[in-house]
């Protein structure tokens, strides 16, 4: 029955919670339950009495527009909820999707003027090799800085338009679909990036097999950097699209910046968690290193020393499944 009962939790997830609808979740479990029952005793199996009532659940949207949650919600907390609209979240992903290209084209911009950097000393040589591979170099630095600046700006100007905002159910499932097609070109790009890193070693080992000189190795040098900018371009494209999907679908208030959260996403954020173990997340780690570091250079106890992290995960894990609740 756990299984039906957190189901039923994770419709509800972005859903306000109110009298009303604390008492319809516990009308659904108790309806669930006795349709399980009732296949029991007509010979279904455990795991075809939970599929089958699973699968006859539908969507609750309706009936939350039926019982007017809106109006429930501000009656009961003094303020109205401030949701975030379909049109809102689809300009906020397109602009994060404007600012993944131009952040991923500026450090491209940087790696590619750090290439010709070494692959110009490494052909000319002297100063005058030099010279050209500083001013490719900066080059790169002059168009990549202005590229970081456009999309912080407009990234951060989005974030503080949300922030705070409650994000309601049929905004999580436009992003959830949208997230979808996204996928297949995810994996396009964190594949295509790999596969860029790896290749990136060729021009370093074929043009330093056969003659070692250094402006052979700095020319192989300056064609790896440019391979990497393509692969770090891809990491970056792929992972900050995903990411603004994961930050419209996991949370319920919109959290611009998680070091200072709205006191609504607070409040959600610490019913789940106590204080304390917020607290804890932000110095754990660093106090993890620290041990590690202590060891080592202390007591020379590099060989056994790194076991400290996987542990390290697997106790704060515990704890964090202990101490935290769901809604």
């Amino acid at each position: 029955m756990k299984t039906i009962s957190d189901y039923i939790d994770s419709l509800f997830l972005s859903v306000p919670e109110t009298s009303q609808t604390i008492q319809l979740k516990e009308d659904l479990l108790a309806s669930a339950e006795d349709r399980y029952e009732d296949l029991k005793r007509q010979g279904k199996s455990e795991n075809e009495a939970i599929g089958a009532v699973i699968s006859e659940f539908g969507s609750i949207d309706e009936l939350l527009d039926e019982m007017n949650i809106k109006q429930e919600f501000a009656d009961e907390k003094g303020y109205e909820i401030d949701e975030i609209t379909i049109d809102e979240s689809i300009e906020f992903l397109a602009i994060r999707r404007k600012g993944a290209t131009l952040i991923g084209l500026g450090v491209m911009m940087i790696l590619m003027g750090s290439a010709a950097l070494f692959a110009s000393i490494g052909v000319l040589g002297g100063p005058f090799g030099i010279g050209f591979g500083l001013l490719f170099f900066f080059i790169g630095i002059a168009i990549g800085v202005p590229l970081f600046i456009i999309a912080g700006t407009s990234m951060i100007n989005s974030n503080k338009r949300l922030d705070d905002r409650f994000i309601p159910l049929q905004v999580k499932n436009e992003v959830k679909t949208r997230k979808e097609i996204f996928q297949r070109s995810f994996v396009f790009c964190m594949v295509t990036g790999v596969i860029l890193a790896i290749l990136s070693l060729i021009p370093v080992v074929l043009l330093t097999v056969f003659n070692q000189s250094i402006g052979r190795a700095l020319l192989g040098v300056g064609g790896m950097f440019g391979v990497v900018s393509f692969s770090v371009f891809f990491f970056i494209f792929g992972g900050v699209i995903m990411g603004s999907f994961t930050k419209l679908i996991e949370n319920t208030y919109f959290i611009s910046n998680e070091n200072e959260l709205g006191p609504r996403a607070k409040a959600e954020r610490n019913s789940r968690k106590p204080e304390w173990l917020h607290t804890l997340e932000k110095v754990y780690w660093p106090i993890i290193v620290g041990i590690f570091l202590c060891q080592g250079f202390l007591l020379g106890n590099w060989g056994s020393n790194w076991i400290i992290f996987p542990v390290g995960a697997i106790a704060f894990g515990v704890l964090e499944s202990i101490f935290s609740r769901k809604e």
